[in-house]
């Protein structure tokens, strides 16, 4: 081939992925970036990826109360970049969405601009390079960044969440277009959050997770865990609809020195309730009497949670005096049947 055929031959795929993702974006069927455009033998790979029959409904999402089938799940996971063994993941992830417990409902039609966050552990994290350390909630690790977008193309194209439409988010989120990562299991000095979810070790698994705001807690470096937890707790304040639970990704550096200062996972958790509260006169009268009225707070005190089962400690990130908490809860955990 010469080199003007393969530019000839270079400008027209390029025009077939413009126009296709033009159509798409007219059509209501992305997040609003680029797609890739997902042809028949694209999709049958990706069922095989899957192990699964391509009519096998795995769930149905709210609010069009779509049906979530492996051929439909491939195909969104095509649009979003993902490769193939990918598959399982997703799966695993609707499963844990379309669970009648999980709040999906209230999550695609609310106006604020809370959004499924995902957990993955176990031996596919390595197997699929989905990133736990250094950066693991992005930019810049496709398996992250896709399996994320995957899961968001899903609920606007299955469940129906185009802003306007099914969805009356106020702002939306950037939260929104991807929100997964690892536990850094290499380095957790305790147990991965899956054993304590009842599965073993060895098992993989994806926990979705309701989820909404997100800060990065810096600082607390060279001191004892006394003063880490209350550095923690500290941006960890009650807030408006955040009975749901707290999830804390507790980073490798801060997550070492409390181990070795002999504190356990549950001591950890116990610890951040008692911090994590504020007095009551510092909010809303309406609020405080909320809050009290459904077991967040007293007469002098308004809580992060109703109790330290509410607050999820995990281990991730790389080095440094880094921590991440996430207004999250209503955990669903499933297991990843990779083929």
């Amino acid at each position: 081939m010469t080199q003007a055929q393969m530019q000839l031959e270079a400008g027209s795929v390029a025009q077939l992925l413009t126009r296709a993702y033009e159509h798409a974006y007219e059509a209501g069927w992305t997040d609003g970036l680029p797609i890739i455009p997902a042809t028949p033998d694209a999709v049958q790979q990706f069922i095989a990826a899957s192990g699964c029959p391509a009519d096998k409904l795995v769930g149905i999402l709210p609010s069009r109360k779509g049906r979530a089938t492996v051929e439909v799940i491939a195909v969104n996971a095509i649009m979003a970049g993902c490769r193939p063994e990918y598959m399982p993941v997703l799966i695993a992830a609707v499963e844990g969405l379309s669970d009648p417990t999980y709040p999906l409902e209230l999550m695609q039609v609310t106006t604020n601009p809370m959004t499924p966050f995902l957990l993955v552990n176990g031996p596919v994290r390595n197997k699929l390079e989905i990133n736990y350390g250094t950066g693991c909630l992005g930019p810049g690790w496709r398996a992250n960044a896709t399996i994320g977008r995957a899961i968001r193309l899903i609920l606007i194209n299955v469940g129906g969440a185009l802003p306007g439409v099914y969805s009356k988010v106020a702002f939306g989120s950037p939260l929104r277009y991807s929100y997964i990562c690892g536990e850094n299991e290499e380095e957790n000095p305790w147990t991965p959050f899956h054993v304590d979810r009842g599965f073993k070790r060895e098992d993989s698994t994806v926990t979705v997770f309701k989820a909404s705001n997100f800060c990065n807690i810096s600082g607390g470096e060279g001191v004892g865990p006394d003063e880490i937890l209350r550095q923690i707790a500290t941006n960890m304040p009650p807030m408006y609809g955040g009975g749901d639970g707290a999830l804390l990704l507790l980073g490798v550096n801060h997550a070492r020195s409390l181990y070795e200062a002999g504190l356990t996972k549950r001591d950890v958790q116990q610890r951040l309730w008692e911090l994590a509260r504020l007095p009551a006169d510092h909010f809303a009268e309406t609020f405080a009497t909320t809050e009290r009225a459904v077991g967040r707070g007293d007469a002098k005190t308004v809580w992060r949670a109703h109790s330290p089962d509410e607050i999820y400690v995990a281990v991730a990130g790389g080095p440094g005096p880094q921590n991440v908490y996430i207004g999250a809860g209503m955990p669903q955990t499933r297991m990843i049947r990779t083929v």
